[in-house]
């Protein structure tokens, strides 16, 4: 019971460095209120877990809420970030599953040891990205994991109208996904930014004008065409 129990307070600490790099990946810093909604929790719970995190040496929380991995921190996130994505991978390519669900399947996968997705990794082909657009970090190389240069890109909730190519959603974020399910934005897909409101990007996609709310369209990345 004791090696269950201790099996998954580290499941559970690793959810949240995964939530933490993610967001980061999005919006350059991570807060208290943004974990805990990503996470499904409430906040004093997920005040609790950081708070345990940072005795951990692995999370300094700082004013106006905000977390940030420790150097400790980013090198197990990225293990974590990795062997999601690499999950991913090959749910997508091999088994065939939809991009969207590939996310939730995957955290069923990404605690298994190291060893045996690195064998994944190479049955998948060895790839560079995710289904999502987002980088496969390499243990090795933090700084190269962390470098996503997505200069070339443009966020859809900045685009000028015209036709993209759909390239990357930022993060993956569980609060994000299943909007874009739903709307059918995923990468590979051609759209059309119509226009840009205060509250919304108008699109059209699939013969059909769309509105995507302003934090969705924040976290897709779009390729001019």
């Amino acid at each position: 019971m004791k090696s269950q129990e201790r099996g998954l307070r580290k499941s559970s600490y690793e959810d949240y460095l995964a939530t933490i790099y993610r967001l980061r990946e999005v919006y350059g810093q991570a807060k208290l209120l943004d974990v805990s909604r990503e996470l499904g929790v409430k906040p004093s719970t997920a005040s609790k877990i950081l708070s345990q995190l940072e005795k951990k040496s692995l999370v300094k929380r700082y004013m106006y809420k905000e977390v940030v991995l420790t150097s400790k921190g980013i090198d197990l996130a990225i293990r974590i970030i990795r062997k999601h994505r690499i999950a991913e991978a090959f749910l997508a390519h091999k088994l065939g599953i939809d991009v969207f669900d590939t996310h939730y399947y995957a955290h069923y996968l990404e605690h298994l040891p190291d060893e045996l997705i690195e064998r994944i990794y190479v049955i998948t082909g060895s790839p560079k990205i995710c289904p999502h657009g987002n980088i496969i970090p390499i243990v090795e190389n933090r700084e190269e994991s962390l470098s996503l240069e997505q200069t070339h890109y443009t966020r859809l909730s900045e685009a000028t109208p015209g036709l993209y190519r759909v390239e990357r959603i930022a993060g993956e974020l569980s609060t994000i996904l299943p909007v874009l399910k739903e709307l059918q934005i995923k990468p590979g897909v051609m759209i059309e930014v119509v226009q840009q409101t205060p509250l919304y990007t108008a699109i059209r996609y699939d013969q059909a004008l769309k509105e995507v709310v302003k934090h969705v369209a924040f976290t897709v990345f779009l390729k001019p065409m």
